[in-house]
């Protein structure tokens, strides 16, 4: 791969794991990225996710240190997960690109929608007692998305953080950190799923690796200074760019 082409990885990278640590969406523009310098949207999706899943580890070592993670939460989310992403990863090397594709574009206008329905959850946290039902609908949730990112993977940081805005009552900064949990499991059994199978490409994979490692850890060094305000406002922002950008 041409000098040019990495440094255009690496750059994105650090782009979006900065941005996609706080507020998700980051493989919405990492993953179209790579199908512009040439690769097929089935391996755009698993070289991403080798990418996605350094910058999902060092966000959730650096919100470890800021203590701001819910594990209690994060592992109700994250074991079911980790086994959607088993089965979302391994339909990703059946299915037909242009349906992939189709895939891809639906996603992100739902993202957008779900954003603009209650545009004042996220910026305080809800104080009332969690009921164990809200446990087992979390379970359940967190299972079908880890197949829908284990499948494709963009806007399913998003969607975790809505599920624990809705159902747990977190703000988008604890949101943030505790959706590293899912994540981290999520990402890690999709990435490892792509690596057996062969289709990811590590000359661009790398350098993607290296950009988001990077990006994550400047991204999660100042989120509690950025604050829920600002971070649900480039939440919207990000998701609106994206999702305009597909539609075009």
């Amino acid at each position: 791969m041409d000098p040019v082409s990495i440094l255009i990885v690496f750059v994105v990278g650090f782009v979006a794991a900065s941005f996609g640590t706080l507020v998700g969406g980051g493989s919405l523009l990492t993953i179209p990225v790579l199908i512009f310098l040439g690769l097929p949207p089935r391996l755009a999706v698993a070289t991403n996710r080798l990418g996605s899943f350094g910058g999902t580890a060092t966000g959730l070592y650096k919100f470890h240190e800021k203590r701001l993670i819910d594990y209690r939460i994060g592992f109700v989310l994250g074991i079911p997960a980790l086994i959607g992403a088993v089965i979302g990863a391994s339909l990703v090397l059946q299915v037909n690109e242009i349906l992939l594709r189709y895939v891809i574009g639906f996603m992100t206008i739902l993202i957008l929608l779900i954003v603009m329905v209650k545009p004042g959850m996220g910026l305080s946290k809800t104080k009332s007692l969690i009921k164990k039902h809200r446990y087992v609908v979390g379970g359940i949730t967190g299972f079908l998305l880890g197949m829908y990112g284990g499948f494709y993977g963009a806007g399913s940081g998003t969607f975790f953080a809505y599920v624990l805005i809705l159902l747990f009552g977190q703000t988008f900064l604890e949101s943030a950190a505790t959706r590293k949990v899912s994540m981290f499991f999520m990402s890690g059994m999709a990435t490892l799923v792509f690596i057996i199978s062969g289709v990811v490409v590590y000359s661009l994979g790398i350098p993607l690796l290296v950009g988001s490692v990077t990006g994550a850890y400047v991204g999660t060094h100042y989120a509690d200074r950025i604050g829920n305000v600002w971070i649900k406002r480039l939440f919207f922002v990000v998701v609106l760019i994206m999702g305009v950008g597909l539609l075009v």
